[in-house]
């Protein structure tokens, strides 16, 4: 009977890297998971304009570590020896996130130079080696091929018996950050990954996904044995450390501890409530009496309490032929409930402590979620933003099943997945029943598992039963003190009464209540537009307020690069740098230094023209004029982007009486417009705006047209493009709204202001127009 050995294709390796790790973020996570690993100080990610560079300063490798462990497909030594050097426990486990180089790129090379100290570097035939550092390249389109097994496709390995990392680093990435950062460490040893031939094409946006990515790898903390860069050749002031954000703006913060005896124990942070606005009646309830909702306790802003799994989970211990909760081991669980948002009604009712919404929404958006760390770094996918992973515990089915407001007398409110931060953090150690997914993308959903999950929830109630009881008690109280008030609420009762029984009521009550309804409304239109406006009102007076130090600053950009220039060839004549590279040019920096400057200057002096006093003067202004003057301040913004701008009058000595930052209001927003479509239309080398400007005895009319896009052909309502919010600007990555929808409502609010009419027109061309009738008598008797 012969023997017949199994085979592995080398299509293999791709499914193990390429096509099993989930995400190219997913893929840049392991690596920096190795330099962890590796016991580094700290790992780069640098992004060059054609390159992926992972580096770190940890133990290298040798010849024996690169054959043996590196090569090798789901080594399992982190498995046996959970420890690094320095005592860190290691976060790989599954051997195969060197794989992980093929989901990022179609070749890779990598210099690694060990640790002599603590390694030996030992070749195949059991001899010690001069060499003290590895240069080690493939190719991974080698993998391709039919009939191929893994064992003939080979990389190559050279051997080095001198090298200076550090020196190496710097003479092959030309990055001034990431030269700074490491001059700080001696790089004796470390690994530089290089990845070529990129799969995907890494704009700043996924750049920027990737960082906030990073911002949530490894749990926050005062203190890290570990740092971590990203640092872009595109943008290179937008990245650099990346640092976890603690929370320190919460409603309600729970912190659990499990000990490895299935003891939990807990603490609530109350940080909700402004105390000092509470009346004292309130604390003589008769609920309020014990602790931990006496006023002392209020005022403490925290109490503890301690439960054992099986209280937690009451029953499941007698059933637990498995011993799963013995099986669940230690772990810690954080989490921040945090409201969004406040009605002045519920500040009154709830004396919520205030907040700025616009800060907390912001973060929550970021760093929301329930996250999973192991060993001090994140198993993902869990909690992940914009991931169907994002509620794994299902918070939201939670939420469906009992939606009762916080102040509801069942007590049944539950936290909202959207208002939640949180980390959970085992252990290798002391979890051993949590194993990885092959993919490295979560864990094994087994019972031990599942029942977690149970436990997390009964923890999670803790802060959603304390929340519920003194909502109610608060909205009780709150009742008692203005039961003898008509709310808005019974108004609406009232209204809806008289209504539903109009045949039956006097004519003239129905009329009054319907007259209430309809001023109602408008008023909260009224207050909707009054706070955008007055956001918008805020930016100009702070550009107002700054004008001395703004006009300082342009009288700076004007000639700063020029006197410089002339310092430096005092010293350094241009002739110096005929030979050098442009990037390593100081003149050709200088001069791009200068553009930048130009553009700014020009941005400065249209912004402070924008705020000047007298554009907030109502006068008569000559629109030959405003037309030139428009023209003048946006030339540099036409130039740029190749656009004709013209204007005509039927007659030179038109004027009309108005404010002119209202007439800068209603075509500043048209041109952003008309220079967006431009820039979405890929062939248009005619790009031209035209005004025309007629009048009659009892009008002004200004035609506007452009030659871009036009209006969305999936708008069915045209005039919709005047309501305020509506825009159909969207990110070309996610589909979210981009635009403010501001524009095109301030334009329509501007105009019905003056008592003016706006149309829309069709040019015959394409492109987008519009009519804009100012009333001719009426400009002129306006003061």
């Amino acid at each position: 009977m012969a023997k017949v050995p199994f085979k592995v294709s080398a299509r293999t390796a791709r499914l193990i890297g390429r096509e099993n790790i989930a995400s190219s973020k997913g893929a840049i996570i392991e690596l920096v998971k190795n330099a962890y690993d590796a016991d580094s100080p700290l790992c780069i990610i640098y992004f060059s304009s054609d390159s992926l560079f992972i580096i770190d300063a940890g133990e290298g490798m040798t010849q024996n570590i690169i054959a043996n462990h590196w090569m090798t497909i789901g080594t399992n030594n982190k498995e046996d020896d959970y420890f690094t050097q320095s005592g860190r426990i290691k976060a790989g486990a599954k051997g195969i996130g060197r794989f992980a180089l093929d989901k990022l790129g179609s070749k890779c090379e990598m210099i690694t130079k060990f640790n002599s100290l603590v390694h030996k570097d030992i070749d195949d035939q059991g001899k010690v080696t001069n060499y003290v550092a590895y240069h080690w390249n493939v190719d991974w389109n080698d993998f391709e091929g039919e009939f191929k097994t893994i064992d003939k496709v080979e990389a190559d390995l050279i051997g080095y018996k001198q090298l200076d990392l550090k020196q190496y680093i710097i003479e092959n990435i030309h990055n001034k950050k990431i030269n700074k950062i490491i001059d700080t460490l001696t790089f004796s040893h470390g690994t530089l990954i290089q990845i070529d031939g990129l799969r995907e094409k890494w704009e700043d946006y996924f750049i920027d996904q990737l960082y906030s990515d990073l911002e949530v790898l490894i749990p926050p903390k005062e203190h890290s044995s570990f740092q971590l860069f990203l640092i872009s050749e595109q943008e290179q002031d937008k990245y650099g450390e990346v640092f976890g954000s603690v929370c320190d703006d919460y409603d309600y913060k729970l912190v659990a501890r499990a000990d490895k005896n299935q003891k939990v124990k807990i603490k609530i942070y109350r940080n909700e409530y402004d105390i000092t606005t509470i009346p004292l009646g309130f604390f003589n309830r008769t609920n309020l009496q014990t602790y931990p909702y006496r006023k002392i306790d209020f005022q403490r802003k925290k109490w503890i309490v301690c439960k054992t799994f099986s209280q937690l989970l009451p029953g499941y211990n007698k059933i637990d032929k498995e011993q799963v909760f013995s099986k669940i081991g230690k772990f810690t669980f954080t989490i921040y409930y945090m409201k969004r948002t406040y009605s002045e009604p519920d500040l009154k009712k709830f004396y919520y402590d205030k907040f700025n919404a616009k800060n907390r929404q912001s973060w929550l958006n970021k760093f929301g979620g329930i996250k999973l760390f192991r060993d001090d770094f994140r198993v993902r996918p869990y909690g992940e933003v914009n991931d169907s992973a994002f509620d794994w515990l299902g918070l939201g089915g939670r939420k469906s099943k009992n939606p009762a407001p916080t102040s509801h007398p069942s007590g049944k409110w539950k936290v909202e997945p959207d208002n939640v931060s949180g980390a959970i953090t085992i252990s290798r150690l002391s979890n051993i029943n949590f194993e990885d997914k092959s993919s490295r993308e979560g864990l094994q959903e087994n019972k031990t598992f599942q029942i977690f999950k149970l436990l997390i929830l009964q923890i999670i109630q803790v802060l959603e039963t304390d929340r519920a009881k003194i909502s109610n008690e608060l909205f009780n109280f709150y009742k008692e003190l203005n039961q003898d008030k008509i709310t808005d609420k019974d108004i609406e009762k009232i209204t809806d009464k008289v209504l539903s029984n109009s045949e039956n009521e006097d004519k003239e009550k129905v009329f009054l209540v319907k007259t209430i309804q309809n001023k109602d409304e408008q008023i909260k239109q009224f207050e909707g537009e009054q706070k955008i406006l007055r956001g918008m009102a805020t930016s100009g007076i702070v550009t107002a307020s700054f004008t001395h130090e703004l006009g300082n600053l342009s009288d700076v950009l004007s000639n700063r690069i020029d006197e410089l220039k002339e310092l430096i060839e005092e010293q350094a004549p241009p002739s110096l740098f005929t030979q050098v590279e442009p990037f390593l040019n100081p003149y050709i920096l200088l001069e791009d230094m200068k553009k930048q400057d130009i553009k700014l200057r020009n941005w400065l002096k249209f912004s402070l023209e924008a705020a000047k006093k007298d554009k907030r003067t109502r006068k008569k202004i000559v629109l030959e004029d405003y037309f030139e003057n428009y023209q003048n301040a946006w030339q540099n913004v036409f130039l740029n982007r190749m656009i004709q701008f013209t204007y005509q009058l039927d007659d030179k000595n038109l004027d009309i009486r108005a404010l002119e930052i209202d007439l800068d209001s209603i075509f500043n927003n048209l041109l952003v417009n008309s220079t967006d479509s431009f820039m979405r239309q890929k062939n248009n080398p005619n790009r031209a705006i035209r005004i025309f400007v007629k009048a009659t005895q009892k009008e002004v009319i200004i035609d506007y047209f452009d030659n871009g896009e036009g209006i969305s052909k999936d708008i069915t309502d045209h005039t919709q493009i005047f309501q305020a919010l509506y825009t159909t600007k969207r990110n070309e990555h996610t589909g979210e709204e981009i635009g403010t929808g501001l524009g095109m409502w301030l334009v329509a609010t501007i105009i019905r202001e003056y008592n003016g009419e706006i149309k829309l027109l069709y040019p015959q061309d394409g492109g987008f127009g519009l009519r804009i009738i100012f009333i001719r008598s009426y400009m002129k008797d306006i003061k």
